[in-house]
């Protein structure tokens, strides 16, 4: 039996409820829809579902665990320390604690958006091509136990589909232009690699600063979470947070984000700037404590896609 697997966590949706809701037995937030821009009322845990999605093992040693198991733990820590983190002053640079640095990690890797991106990128990637979706990987990745089984190719033209073993018999497919298809296991493998490069390499490499939001003025979310721009684009490939320009956001309550850049000096940002890059770089929907904070948002999202 499938597991409902909520992308985005429950307890963290809960950071974004209307405050006025706060203490009642179901307290509701705001989810609005990117395109048709309909807001409704909805509970955190009727957020975000899709069944089965982590019933894998992922990364994780025993081929009959479970990644939703694991996300939990993950989850867990989070909350109590992002409820410890929401008691102290900002300023400075981010203490943050690094169970909050891992559930963000996992964040910006689980969603069936950033998987959709991972599926593009697959079909487009030409082994021994020089492009910006790979870089060296971290200390340690060559102890990583290895896990052989089939892998899914296409061909384009005709749509048959093969099962191969090996890395000689996949890359002789791709170079004849046969595309990767990733199954489930495949998603979950990369989810569990990548949330371990946000972790030691993509995040650490940012200077961080932490912003409350003023009174009467609030930060939403998205079914992404963790969102980011590189010199003015979206969906870019983590290894262009190398770049320059590269800035992300990571609201963790409706009152408090986390903002990463390679230079802070001087950096001023409002809610408003924050929630027009969640909406920006949101899948389908964006959520937030009231109706028009979530309006304004998905306002700016279209003025800025023209």
């Amino acid at each position: 039996m499938s597991t409902q697997a909520h992308t985005v966590p429950r307890f963290y949706l809960r950071g974004f409820v209307a405050p006025e809701s706060e203490g009642t037995p179901d307290p509701w937030l705001w989810p609005g829809s990117v395109t048709s821009g309909d807001i409704k009322r909805r509970a955190p845990k009727n957020v975000s579902i899709v069944s089965g999605l982590y019933d894998g093992p992922g990364g994780l040693r025993e081929p009959d665990a479970l990644l939703e198991a694991h996300l939990q733990k993950i989850e867990s820590a989070a909350a109590f320390a992002i409820r410890r983190l929401a008691t102290t002053k900002s300023g400075g640079g981010a203490l943050v604690p690094s169970e909050v640095w891992r559930f963000l990690a996992w964040q910006a890797a689980r969603t069936p958006g950033w998987m959709a991106l991972e599926e593009r990128w697959a079909k487009e990637w030409t082994p021994g091509s020089d492009n910006d979706v790979l870089e060296p990987p971290p200390e340690g990745f060559d102890e990583i136990t290895d896990r052989p089984r089939p892998l899914c190719l296409e061909n384009p033209e005709t749509g048959e589909r093969r099962a191969v073993m090996g890395i000689t018999e996949f890359e002789e497919y791709r170079k004849l232009g046969w595309r990767w298809i990733l199954l489930r296991d495949d998603h979950l493998e990369l989810l569990h690699l990548q949330a371990w490069y946000f972790q030691v390499r993509h995040f650490p490499r940012l200077s961080w600063i932490r912003f409350d939001a003023p009174e009467d003025e609030w930060f939403i979310t998205s079914d992404r979470g963790v969102a980011w721009l590189v010199d003015g684009y979206a969906d870019t490939p983590p290894a262009a947070l190398r770049h320059s320009t590269a800035q992300v956001v990571a609201p963790l309550t409706r009152k408090m984000v986390l903002v990463g850049r390679h230079e802070t000096q001087n950096l001023n940002v409002t809610p408003r700037e924050v929630n027009r890059l969640i909406a920006f770089t949101a899948s389908h929907w964006v959520a937030g404590p009231t109706t028009d904070v979530v309006e304004e948002a998905i306002i700016d999202r279209h003025a800025l896609l023209g």
